[in-house]
Parts: C-alpha cells; sequence; structure tokens
C-alpha cells in the first residue's frame, strides 16, 4: 500500500534541515553585515539559497525519471513538453548563481538587468508560451515574448526586492499558492504538475524554512529570492494545453492579470514605491527602507506583528477570492473587486503606519 505522504518527500525535508544546519552552524560561509538599510542587527549568514535551489532541482529531476517514487501525491512532470520543463529549471539554475555572484561581488544594477533580460527572453522564446491579456487571444508572438520578458524582469526584481523580512517572501508564497489554485486548478492542484513542483519546493526549503524564522539565522540571498522569482513567474506559462478549447469549453485559462493573485501586495507596494521616488528623482535601483513592510516593523508591530499583519491580509484576499469564486463571479469581476480591495487595505495600513511612525 502507498502511502498518503510518500517517504521520499520526508527524506526530501529531513535533508534539507541536514543541509542547512550544517551551513547554518559552520564556519564558512557568505555573511550579511547589517547596515542602515537593514532590517537585522546582527551578522547573520546569507545565500541560503545556494543549498535549497540545487536541491529542488536534483529532487525535481529524481521525481521526474522515478514518478513512482511520489506517488499518488505527486505527477509525473514528463505531462508536460520535456523541453519547457528542462528550460524552466536550467532558467532556475542560472538565476541562482547569478544572484549568488551579487551576494559575493555586487554587481551593478545596470549589468545584472542586462544578464537578466537575456535569460528571460531566451527561456521566453523556447517555451513559447501562451497567454492572453484581459480575456484577449489574438496577441502577435513578437509582442507577447518581448512584453513577457520585460514583465518578469521586473516581477523578478520584485520579489527581490521584497526579500528583507524574515518569513515574509516564503508566507506570501504559501498563502497566495491557494489563490492561483482557483485560477488553475487543473494545475496547481493535487497531483498536477504546478503542485507537484511547490511540493517539492517547500520540502527543499524546510531547512531554509526553520532557520528563517525570527529572529533568522539565515538569509536566502539573492541566490534564492531571483530564482523563486523566475520560478513562480514562469511556472504558470508552462500551462499548455490547448488554449482556446479551454477557453470556450472550460473557461480556464492564465491570464496576465492572474499574475496579481502571486504576490498582491508585493505588485501594489513595488509599484507604488517605484513611482514615488521616479517623481522624488531619486535612484530607482538603489537599495532603500521605504517599502511598507520596512515602515511597518518600526512600529511597535516589530518584525512577527508586521508579517502576522501581511499573512493577514493576504488571507483577506485568498478568502475574498474562494467567496467570489464560489459564487460564480467571472475572473475579472473578481480580479477587479480583490485589487480595489487589496488597494484600498495597503492604503489604510500605510496611513496608519506613517501616524504611528510620526508618533
Amino acid at each position: 500500500m502507498v502511502p498518503f505522504f510518500p517517504v521520499s518527500l520526508l527524506f526530501l525535508g529531513l535533508f534539507s534541515l541536514f543541509l542547512h544546519s550544517i551551513y547554518v552552524h559552520s564556519r564558512f560561509g557568505v555573511k550579511d553585515v547589517p547596515n542602515e538599510r537593514s532590517l537585522h542587527d546582527t551578522v547573520t549568514k546569507k545565500s541560503g539559497g545556494m543549498f535549497f535551489i540545487p536541491l529542488f532541482l536534483v529532487a525535481s529531476l529524481l521525481f521526474h525519471f522515478n514518478p513512482e517514487w511520489a506517488h499518488p501525491l505527486l505527477e509525473n512532470p514528463s505531462l508536460i513538453p520535456k523541453d519547457n520543463f528542462y528550460l524552466l529549471l536550467v532558467g532556475i539554475f542560472i538565476f541562482s548563481i547569478l544572484g549568488f555572484v551579487d551576494d559575493l561581488y555586487h554587481l551593478t544594477p545596470k549589468l545584472r538587468l542586462v544578464l537578466e533580460f537575456g535569460i528571460v527572453f531566451i527561456c521566453l522564446w523556447g517555451i513559447h508560451p501562451t497567454i492572453t491579456a484581459f480575456g484577449f487571444v489574438e496577441i502577435p508572438w513578437v509582442a507577447e515574448i518581448l512584453f513577457l520578458t520585460i514583465f518578469l524582469v521586473f516581477g523578478i526584481n520584485l520579489v527581490n526586492f521584497m526579500d528583507g523580512m524574515d518569513w515574509y517572501l516564503v508566507l506570501t508564497f504559501f498563502i497566495c499558492f491557494f489563490s492561483i489554485g482557483l485560477v488553475l486548478p487543473n494545475f496547481y492542484s493535487i497531483p498536477n504538475f504546478g503542485f507537484s513542483l511547490y511540493v517539492i519546493l517547500l520540502l527543499s526549503m524546510f531547512g531554509f524554512i526553520v532557520y528563517n524564522f525570527p529572529k533568522a539565522k539565515l538569509f536566502m540571498g539573492d541566490s534564492g529570492s531571483l530564482a523563486l522569482g523566475f520560478f513562480v513567474l514562469v511556472l504558470p506559462l508552462l500551462h499548455h494545453s490547448n488554449l482556446q478549447n479551454q477557453i470556450t469549453k472550460e473557461g480556464v485559462f492564465w491570464d496576465l492579470t492572474d499574475y496579481f493573485y502571486l504576490f498582491p501586495f508585493f505588485w501594489i507596494d513595488g509599484i507604488t514605491i517605484l513611482i514615488k521616488r521616479f517623481f522624488q528623482k531619486k535612484h530607482l535601483f538603489q537599495a532603500h527602507r521605504e517599502h511598507l513592510y520596512q515602515k511597518l516593523t518600526e512600529t511597535k508591530l516589530g518584525k512577527i506583528g508586521s508579517l502576522i499583519v501581511f499573512s493577514l491580509l493576504n488571507g483577506l484576499v485568498l478568502g475574498l477570492h474562494f467567496l467570489f469564486h464560489m459564487m460564480g463571479m467571472d475572473r475579472f469581476t473578481i480580479f477587479f473587486g480583490l485589487f480595489f480591495v487589496s488597494l484600498v487595505s495597503y492604503g489604510l495600513l500605510w496611513v496608519w503606519t506613517l501616524r504611528k511612525n510620526l508618533a
């Protein structure tokens, strides 16, 4: 009898804990020295992504070639075109290496952006994604690739910017996973491909999650955040199942607006601060402490309180998404409704935080 939670997955989680424990308690490693922009006040190890990302890549390939190891919880990734699956893994690997080099040598923003644009463009050209924008199917392929390249690079760096508070990134991805499961249930539910890779990733990160709990003993660094950003943003583009049939028969397809559900408050906070800094004529790529989650930690809430607040807000969006979905509302009404709720919640929290910091 095959257990519901396969032993192979249990081993993956425990092995992740073992690897990260060795790194945290050893003398070697990349250290993050706090400065005026940091939310931590002690020297802390970073580049945890150089452990959980390779572990995720190896585990994904092992389960790909030995699907019976994780049956019936996970599905065989071979149901997705092999070339696309391999491109996804290669892209994750390259972004992890790029992030690790940046952790060590602090690449210039222009050089990093050029490399990121090149990597994303090549991967998208190979994947040849099918995506709609507000329900419109007819989008010229070249224009789609160019736009997606710019959009995804922005999203990847947004994830990188938000990786500044312990557990914030991990909890956001975990909560919002259930929202995207409502959008593509035949891709992000048990035992489908999207669900399978998320489970493998979560277990590969188990050791990091343990040591990243506030007060963190380990940060993922750019080697983790850039790779994770690429993973969550590119993964839904692998959902190829005859788009036109899905639209006419099931109404299930991946639309540009669906990216909002991956991390609602990342988008709002990131775009808001970008516009704010643009009009203030500040350097757009320079590190700062102007994001709302950073401001919130300066109140009496601290890190854990701020983490709880944003988790509750993401949970609110998830709950309303589920409610609207059960009420049978169409996807774009749901999107605009949730976007409005998120925007108002963000605005109210910003005003409250500003008043507390001025008090």
